[in-house]
């Protein structure tokens, strides 16, 4: 019997989703809890791997193992067996041919950015702190030569592209939400390589700097060039923000700041 679940976690803590050697890992407390409440070990597989730091609204990952508990026992009692930055918001059996990350149809994420004169306090979600202004509508243009199946090679680490690893990727939609003081950078695609949103971000903070011209960004998606594309920013005011299935629908479990991003509520 296979389950799906939907978890969120705050990435601060962890060297990432994977599993670590001599770091500890949203997967290695994810499996410890599960082997508590199901009194077995089982191994379980991400929609995508986060990297240290990144957080997670809507990430999605299944395991395969028998058990009597109801799926509202077994999220209650993960729940209470999981840190307290790490929580289960939904769950469903999906069939035997489902998998976390080839199932997958398109991964979403956020980036948040703050841009205020005088840093955030207290905040509910973390975000990366902008001083100066910063002109959205060149980035809006600039983010049409993204959209599609291309080599990424320059937006993520020149190592990985060196060792020969495939950075063909689609991306299907780059949305920038303005809630003043906040900015929303949405993210849709089939996937992302290692970095590759973290640097993208960089790349369209120096085109909303006037730093680097929308037009440009044509020019640097082509180049395969890594020193051609902006920093790479920090990763804990990134957000894995959802896993589309075909059939593990999750629309009670979606997040509402997903919900408020695509327009689909207000607040």
């Amino acid at each position: 019997m296979k389950t799906a679940m939907t978890i969120e976690y705050d990435g601060a803590a962890y060297y990432g989703f994977q599993l670590q050697k001599q770091q500890n890992s949203v997967q290695a407390e994810l499996e410890k809890a599960l082997a508590i409440a199901l009194r077995q070990k089982v191994r379980v597989y991400c929609a995508g791997r986060t990297d240290t730091g990144v957080n997670a609204l809507g990430q999605v990952v299944h395991f395969a193992a028998e058990y009597r508990q109801t799926i509202d026992e077994l999220i209650y009692s993960l729940n209470s067996l999981l840190p307290r930055d790490i929580a289960i918001r939904y769950a469903a059996h999906v069939p035997e041919n489902f998998h976390a990350r080839f199932s997958c149809l398109a991964r979403e994420y956020v980036y948040v950015i703050c841009n205020a004169p005088y840093r955030p306090g207290t905040l509910w979600f973390k975000s990366l702190w902008l001083r100066g202004k910063l002109d959205w509508a060149p980035v809006r243009h600039a983010a049409e030569h993204l959209i599609g199946e291309k080599d990424f090679a320059s937006f993520t680490k020149a190592a990985l592209v060196k060792s020969g690893e495939r950075t063909f990727r689609r991306i299907d939609a780059v949305e920038i939400i303005e809630s003043t003081p906040y900015i929303f950078i949405y993210i849709r695609g089939s996937g992302f390589l290692h970095n590759m949103i973290r640097i993208l971000t960089g790349t369209l903070i120096d085109v909303a700097r006037g730093k680097i011209a929308p037009e440009s960004l044509r020019e640097i998606v082509g180049s395969a060039d890594r020193l051609a594309a902006g920093v790479t920013q920090k990763p804990d005011a990134l957000y894995f923000l959802h896993a589309e299935y075909a059939d593990y629908p999750q629309q009670e479990a979606m997040h509402w700041l997903r919900r408020l991003l695509l327009g689909e509520t207000k607040v």
